[in-house]
């Protein structure tokens, strides 16, 4: 009974970690070209409707704007964080990637 409960235990954390990656934080289908559509001044509409919702949004009180972040694999094969910068009225202000090291994934 317990090496049932075990596997079930163990099919979970993988489900979870899986989902993190594809469902949740990771974005298969995003590519250097899709991000490399984005363009100063573009409303948050548009960046949605192009990149869909980010798995996390930063607010820097200095800048006057938002970070929403994308996490995609990049046309090398790289993991990549993509942040596009929203300012107050709602436009693209910047836009920054970063690619991440295995010890940053």
């Amino acid at each position: 009974m317990w090496q049932r409960l075990a596997g079930l235990v163990l099919a979970a954390t993988i489900l979870g970690a899986c989902a993190q990656r594809s469902g949740g934080y990771f974005r298969p289908d995003l590519n250097d070209d899709i991000t490399g559509r984005v363009t100063r001044g573009q409303s948050e509409l548009e960046v949605t409707t192009l990149l869909g919702t980010p798995f996390n949004r930063v607010r820097f009180d200095n800048l006057k704007s938002t970070a929403w972040d994308y996490l995609y694999r990049d046309s090398w094969g790289y993991w990549v964080e993509f942040s596009v910068m929203i300012g107050e009225d709602g436009r693209v202000v910047g836009k920054f990637s970063k690619r991440l090291d295995p010890v940053d994934r």
